[in-house]
């Protein structure tokens, strides 16, 4: 008599990391893979200096997490308020394009919030001489 096993591999995973949400630009989504593999969403997350020093993740008050600082794209009729309980700091907003700085534990669940269309991360100019 022969027996037949098989094996069911499951992997669960933070529900706001695997959700369906719009695409986001490449940086946001190396960002999100980079904290899904450094298990991101648990209390207390603290990145690694690797993943501070790549994305320039920058502690702020009140509570000191690491935040990414970018754009976020909203709905028109998106307010500041929408996304305090994400601990979102938001700089200058013009029509549906806010500067902002975004704790990155929160950015997952964020990006699946309605009225959210896309963050990008910002980026350092540099000037070029010729």
């Amino acid at each position: 008599m022969r027996h037949k096993s098989l094996t069911v591999f499951a992997v669960f995973c933070c529900a706001t990391l695997c959700a369906a949400r719009p695409q986001q630009p490449p940086d946001t989504e190396t960002l999100l893979r980079d904290l899904r593999r450094e298990g991101c969403c648990a209390a207390g997350f603290v990145p690694s200096p690797e993943m501070v020093q790549r994305y320039r993740l920058r502690r702020l008050p009140p509570d000191s997490s690491y935040c990414a600082a970018g754009f976020l794209s909203v709905a028109g009729a998106a307010q500041p308020s929408d996304f305090q309980k994400f601990g979102v700091v938001v700089g200058t907003q013009t029509d549906s394009l806010w500067t902002v700085h975004v704790p990155v534990q929160h950015l997952p669940a964020l990006l699946n919030v309605s009225g959210v269309k896309a963050f990008e991360l910002g980026k350092k100019a540099s000037i070029r001489r010729k």
